[in-house]
């Protein structure tokens, strides 16, 4: 997401990095999407790093704000590890659904 350069209205800035080794970018954009009724996030990549800048959308309580940066953080681990999971599973799931379909003599 690429926001206007006058970012003034939208409330104080935080800044999260998430190392591009270790995390996906989808799951930073799911997790994004997942807390947009809360926060804006701008997505940076660089040769090493996703750098994260978050905009609360009600920015008058400090500590919600930080309690968004955290849930945050936790909603990016959280969609990482099901993008995973999902890619280590699929072959499996694969499987199972085409074995359970040739019981059917459903032919497509």
């Amino acid at each position: 997401m690429v926001l206007s350069e006058d970012d003034s209205d939208l409330g104080a800035e935080r800044r999260v990095t998430f190392a591009r080794d270790i995390f996906d970018v989808e799951a930073i954009k799911r997790a994004a999407y997942r807390l947009s009724g809360y926060l804006v996030v701008d997505i940076q990549a660089t040769e090493h790093e996703y750098h994260c800048r978050l905009f609360a959308l009600d920015s008058t309580n400090v500590d919600a704000i930080d309690a968004l940066i955290n849930r945050f953080r936790g909603e990016v681990l959280d969609q990482d590890l099901r993008i995973r999971i999902a890619k280590e599973t699929e072959a499996y799931r694969n499987l199972i659904l085409s074995l359970a379909f040739s019981k059917t003599g459903v032919t497509g």
